[in-house]
């Protein structure tokens, strides 16, 4: 877990800093975003504060670890739900070439069928 601090009170990353030491990173390459407002970025946004918030204050190392994970197993979550969902385009097939591939699908499976059944009858 990658976390970025862009909080304006001082206190707060200073803090956030001695509890996350080794989990800060630079913005390009953090998971996340903590902040003590709501701020319009490209990167998820974790916020502390006494308002609405994923955190409220004042909050102790166990309870922003617990929230911190929750948070970034949502991030996984969701990054893995995205990927396996397939862009689904429709594609408009010319009457002509739906009939050619019936053909020749229709014309595969005869083979098929018809070596396996050569093949079981030697047996």
């Amino acid at each position: 877990m990658k976390i970025a601090l862009a909080c304006k009170s001082l206190l707060l990353t200073k803090s956030l800093e001695i509890f996350l030491k080794n989990n800060i990173s630079s913005y390009k390459k953090c998971d996340f975003v903590i902040s003590d407002s709501r701020l319009d970025i490209d990167k998820p946004l974790f916020v502390i504060s006494n308002n609405t918030s994923d955190l409220k204050m004042p909050f102790s190392e166990s309870s922003l670890m617990i929230e911190l994970d929750k948070f970034y197993n949502e991030i996984i979550l969701n990054k893995t739900v995205n990927k396996s969902e397939p862009k689904i385009e429709e594609v408009d097939i010319d009457e002509n070439l739906k009939i050619k591939i019936d053909f020749l699908t229709k014309k595969f499976r005869d083979d098929l069928v018809s070596t396996m059944q050569e093949y079981y009858e030697k047996k």
